[in-house]
């Protein structure tokens, strides 16, 4: 069994972090890869949402919710289309049954609450044993 790969990007402003997030759901796309956003709520689902339809600006990133969809965003803590590359936008670990060959997650240093989230997110997958790799910006 291949042991999860957690990748966190340092990032300090939400341009940033669309741009990872497009990086990386192009990178899928284009790669043919199964790629699952885990996101709190229907407000971060609907940002997350529109700004995969407006970047790249010369085109658009195709997802949706469906099973068959090679890129989804769900708020469910499940793997809906069997995914093997996850983005937890989400403010809790993602432990979820994947299985997943890497998560990426960002460390977010905007604020001290944003850091903190993080700080509990890389604790959570370090007590799993899990290979972690940190991306500054």
């Amino acid at each position: 069994m291949t042991l999860t790969h957690v990748v966190f990007f340092q990032v300090q402003s939400g341009q940033q972090k669309v741009q990872r997030i497009v990086e990386v759901a192009k990178q899928s796309f284009r790669n043919r890869e199964r790629l699952l956003f885990f996101v709190d709520d229907e407000k971060a689902f609907m940002f997350l949402d529109d700004a995969l339809w407006k970047h790249p600006q010369a085109s658009f990133l195709p997802h949706g919710t469906d099973p068959k969809d090679l890129i989804a965003i769900t708020t469910e803590k499940r793997n809906i289309n069997n995914a093997r590359i996850a983005f937890n936008l989400s403010s809790t670990p993602l432990l979820v049954e994947g299985p997943f060959k890497t998560i990426y997650d960002f460390e977010d240093v905007s604020s001290k609450a944003k850091e903190g989230l993080a700080a509990a997110r890389y604790d959570a997958y370090k007590r799993l044993g899990l290979s972690i790799e940190a991306v500054r910006s």
